[in-house]
């Protein structure tokens, strides 16, 4: 009797549709390492952002590489794919190079036709996270939380000026010291710090000593400094790997392993969470479906279809979505005969 109890509490819909979501990651933590600069990139926008500048920007393109923690950011008024083309040939391609590769969301301005074409053309790899996860992002949200502080501590007095404190904001990231490397992206980028304002009013030593250089000497001088910039990006790169394994050790002690087989039928997460279904208000389920899960995609993604078989275009974190069970009456019918599983799958498809 306890079992049948327990089944028949699994299978009851109700209780399915209203039931928690897991809030602990579902799948391990994939760091992404690149070991040399500017190779990969993690792109985000801020926004929308209210009140608009001045100007009438109401959002920030933002790209972090993510071996020098380097950041390039402008503001702009839309988010159409022609902005963001335009902000990496001008911000990425032409200032660094072609990238092998670059993170965004699955907005639409960065997975359209034209972004696909421009990725096809430089031959560099356009690499999506699944909606609703930003972790999988973590890189381009880290950095969008660091230049939304920095701006908010400048803006006490004239909000809307925000868009002429950007450069300011960026100039104060790349020459402060991150954690992740130890160094200034500045330095990571260019072999030495950028001479900051307080340096002049101090006189620091190298400020004192640059004039004394001549010739040969200053020569030697920059020589040594370039030899100095590889020996630097390796230990920045033994740096990296041991920070990032900690990172990963940490989050995946909170994993809850969870994954799913093509074929198999699951509910979604209501997204996003809070979000109230018309005519239920409070009362509005948490899950919806079932739906059959058409493609496992790795890390965690999959590709959804629902049950008049219309395959979903965009993928879905595991972490949102939870095991289908059957009533216990169906339970019972497939056991006692079999064909009615069949039945039931191909009424699903």
């Amino acid at each position: 009797m306890m079992k049948d109890c327990i089944d028949y509490s699994k299978g009851y819909e109700a209780c399915q549709r209203h039931g928690p979501i897991q809030q602990v990651p579902s799948v391990p933590m994939n760091p992404v390492v690149k070991p040399w600069p500017f190779r990969g990139w993690a792109m985000d926008l801020i926004g929308k952002i209210y009140p608009a500048s001045s100007q009438q920007h109401c959002f920030i393109i933002v790209a972090t590489n993510y071996f020098t923690k380097w950041v390039e950011a402008k503001p702009v008024k839309s988010t159409t794919s022609q902005e963001i083309i335009t902000f990496i040939e001008e911000q990425i391609i032409q200032r660094f190079g072609i990238p092998e590769s670059i993170t965004t969301d699955r907005g639409s301005s960065f997975i359209s036709g034209d972004m696909l074409n421009m990725a096809e053309a430089f031959k560099f790899k356009l690499l999506q996270s699944t909606p609703y996860y930003a972790q999988a992002n973590g890189q381009a949200e880290s950095s969008n939380k660091v230049i939304i502080n920095i701006i908010r501590k400048m803006l006490e007095k004239n909000p809307k000026q925000w868009h002429e404190k950007l450069s300011e904001t960026l100039w104060a990231y790349r020459t402060s010291k991150r954690e992740a490397t130890g160094m200034t992206p500045y330095a990571l980028t260019y072999g030495h710090d950028a001479i900051l304002p307080m340096e002049i009013a101090v006189q620091s030593l190298r400020i004192a000593h640059q004039n004394e250089l001549v010739g040969e000497d200053y020569s030697q001088a920059m020589l040594l400094e370039l030899e100095g910039l590889d020996a630097s990006r390796i230990d920045t790169l033994n740096k990296l790997l041991p920070g990032k394994q900690a990172v990963s050790r940490a989050y995946n002690k909170r994993v809850k392993n969870k994954s799913f087989e093509e074929g198999e039928i699951v509910w979604k997460a209501v997204l996003p969470l809070g979000m109230h279904i018309a005519g239920y208000g409070k009362w509005s389920p948490t899950w919806e479906g079932p739906f059959i899960i058409n493609q496992v995609l790795g890390l965690g993604a999959y590709r959804l279809q629902d049950r008049d078989g219309e395959i979903h275009a965009a993928p879905i974190n595991g972490k949102w979505l939870k095991k289908f069970y059957p009533t216990m009456w169906d339970s019972q019918a497939v056991q006692t005969d079999p064909g009615i599983e069949r039945q039931q799958l191909e009424t699903v498809v």
